[in-house]
């Protein structure tokens, strides 16, 4: 009997977990082929992904390569980016591969399935917001956040000459917003050590636009009026209950015609799922660009596909949908896990049950603050300071747990730790 082939496309959080577990328990015996396909071959976490924008990690230190850890782990890696899915066919299309010049590498190609996950993530919302694709970085990639971090080594060796303030610009006052302006008062206080002798933390002005009238609109008021106190002592400008109308060259438009200057903007406001999905006629596609699934994570239709994590809209008993977190893909990985094995072994499968275990929000060597959902009352417990920032840790250890095994997770924090004593605090190249 041929093996089936479970072909999971998006190797983030969900995604990734998923092909490591159904690797080591069914690709390294042949009980099943595991295919994983990302359009990028790096993977890197993405609540880290502010730090590799402002150089405080190194993608070629903390990343993980997609082939290095499909051979170890049992499954296949093939680079491309998702185009389209043939439901009658049962494969999906993949667009080109381009190198950097804009040649073509690979030609698009036809990938069949017994089993399909979707599992694409989401990117950031502009809502239409003029000028915003074209003047925005939106921090929702890898290769955003390298161009982010390009630019902003640009300003740096800029602002070491000229000695004027660098002025940046962050849209969406959510958990990456609040976190990048957090780091980038860090990095500015850094630098110096490096050689930019004629830069401090005066030169940097940060402006935090949120449009509700909060900060961390998502998490309890004590969080974030915590948060707050933290970003207006390190000089954090915080537009709270503004909305951006219009973005330009030089900054933000509000409603009322303020023009908010900054020369670097970013975007992180807003969370729908990638643009392809627009292309899925096929598939139930909502207006933000998310795939409907049932309560078992099956899409609505089609017995053999699967959707997780920030593309899929799954309502809850409660009528909520699962919100967009890594803590939500991560659980909707481990349910679809123990279902695909139920389903090949032809037991049920049982529906996935979202427990929401707190958030946690960095703020650099600052602080760290965030609320922890407790089991008496259904309450939550307020953390900040030296054990909200463990327990922030301590959820990228999950994150490796589930995508190493824990030995194999413990080995490799200790080998990026030993390596971190002899590099450089930052990455400045």
């Amino acid at each position: 009997m041929t093996a089936k082939r479970i072909v999971i496309v998006g190797g983030g959080a969900g995604g990734l977990a998923l092909a490591s577990k159904l690797g080591r328990k069914l690709g390294l015996s042949g009980e099943a082929e595991i295919c994983l396909i990302d359009k990028s071959p790096v993977h890197i976490w993405k609540p880290k992904l502010h730090e590799v924008a402002v150089g405080v990690i190194d993608q070629s230190v903390e990343g993980l390569l997609y082939r290095d850890h499909g051979l170890k782990n049992g499954y296949r890696f093939l680079r491309g980016e998702i185009n389209d899915c043939n439901p009658q066919k049962k494969c999906v299309y993949l667009s080109r591969v381009l190198n950097d010049e804009g040649e073509e590498l690979l030609g698009e190609r036809e990938v069949s399935y017994d089993y399909l996950v979707l599992a694409i993530g989401s990117v950031s919302n502009s809502f239409n917001t003029p000028g915003a694709e074209q003047h925005c970085i939106f921090l929702d990639s890898l290769e955003s956040a390298n161009l982010f971090h390009k630019k902003l080594l640009d300003e740096l060796l800029l602002l070491d000459e000229t000695n004027e303030k660098l002025s940046i610009g962050i849209v969406g006052a959510g958990a990456t917003g609040v976190e990048l302006a957090a780091e980038l008062h860090h990095v500015l206080e850094s630098v110096k050590e490096y050689g930019y002798l004629n830069i401090d933390k005066s030169h940097l002005e940060i402006h935090l636009v949120e449009a509700a009238q909060k900060i961390l609109p998502a998490l309890p008021d004590k969080v974030s009026a915590r948060a707050q106190t933290v970003l207006d002592h390190i000089g954090v400008r915080l537009h709270i209950g503004v909305q951006v109308k219009e973005v330009v060259k030089e900054g933000f438009i509000t409603p009322d015609n303020v023009l908010i200057n900054c020369g670097l903007k970013v975007w992180a406001a807003g969370v729908k799922g990638p643009d392809a999905l627009q292309r899925f006629t096929a598939l139930p596609i909502n207006k933000r660009n998310q795939v409907e699934v049932d309560a078992c994570m099956r899409v609505k239709g089609h017995e053999c596909i699967y959707a997780i994590g920030d593309c899929a809209m799954l309502i809850q008993e409660s009528g909520k949908p699962v919100p967009p977190r890594a803590q939500a893909a991560s659980q909707m990985a481990e349910c679809l896990f123990q279902n695909l094995l139920n389903r090949m072994k032809g037991k049920a499968e049982n529906p996935f049950e979202y427990r929401d275990y707190g958030s946690l929000v960095s703020l650099s060597r600052f602080s760290a603050v965030g609320n922890l959902m407790g089991n008496l009352r259904s309450r939550s417990l307020f953390i900040e300071g030296y054990v909200a920032r463990m327990m922030y840790l301590s959820l990228y250890q999950r994150h490796l747990g589930s995508l190493y095994g824990w030995f194999s997770a413990a080995v490799f924090s200790l080998a990026q730790r030993l390596l971190k004593w002899q590099r450089p605090k930052l990455k400045l190249h």
